[in-house]
């Protein structure tokens, strides 16, 4: 009888199915997949967090997958306690990460958001009709993108600066656009998953109080909800899906160069 093939002669896995596929520039806070799925466990590496059962980015930089050996331990690596959940020896297993600048150190982010300064942030819920709760993930130096920091800039400041842990935050209604008030409809200005540059506007009791009522604040980054590719702006209050041409309002930042190199 033949013995079934050894873990060592299997032909070179695949990588996983990632939303940001390996290669590709993430951005802090971008949803990279389940840690666990049928057949695949996904391990937080650099430049990553585990947040609700899904592997998210902390740094701007590459999406970089990589298979976890086994060297032999097969079913002893499952029941270590770690991301393979309860399936046995037979799950594949990889370490997700986020490459940032020139091999800096992720972990060495920032501690925490201050008063006043520029963050981006990653919309979780919109309750209508008083506010959108935001994953606080990086902190944005003032300048940073502007005229002189676009493609042709020579400038090493980067983007965004990771924090080592995303932050709760808040934008009110009253806060989203210059002279707001709460006859602003919040669904037509943020929806769940949009990136948005805000500035931290106080601290609150429990979380980050953000505001975008600048125009170079605003959605940075938001997918189609139709056809799930990215939009482009089209003007400050609409931006538009390349695919099937649909608008969708939105508090559309003024553009920024966002730089990963």
């Amino acid at each position: 009888m033949t013995s079934p093939p050894s873990s060592s002669e299997a032909p070179e896995r695949r990588p996983p199915p990632l939303r940001v596929a390996p290669g590709a520039s993430a951005i802090p806070g971008d949803r990279l997949g389940p840690a666990s799925r049928a057949g695949t466990s996904l391990i937080p590496g650099p430049g990553t967090y585990l947040r609700r059962g899904h592997l998210h980015a902390s740094v701007l930089g590459t999406v970089r997958a990589v298979p976890l050996d086994d060297d032999g331990g097969g079913a002893a690596d499952d029941d270590d306690g770690g991301a393979s959940g309860r399936i046995g020896g037979k799950k594949e297993r990889w370490i997700a990460s986020v490459v940032g600048r020139e091999g800096a150190d992720p972990r060495g982010g920032l501690p925490c958001p201050r008063a006043g300064a520029l963050v981006l942030g990653r919309v979780g819920r919109v309750i209508r009709p008083t506010h959108a709760t935001v994953d606080v993930v990086a902190s944005v130096p003032e300048g940073a993108g502007k005229a002189g920091g676009g493609p042709g800039s020579k400038s090493s400041e980067p983007f965004a600066i990771p924090f080592r842990e995303p932050f709760s935050g808040t934008l009110r209604q009253n806060e989203v656009r210059p002279n707001g008030s709460l006859e602003v409809k919040i669904e037509e200005c943020v929806r769940p998953g949009d990136l948005i540059l805000a500035r931290v506007h106080a601290e609150g009791e429990r979380d980050y109080v953000l505001t975008t009522a600048e125009a170079e604040l605003g959605v940075i980054r938001a997918v189609c909800e139709g056809s799930g590719r990215e939009m482009r702006p089209v003007s400050w209050k609409e931006m538009q899906c390349p695919v099937s041409m649909a608008r969708e309002g939105r508090k559309v930042a003024k553009p920024r160069q966002m730089r990963t190199a």
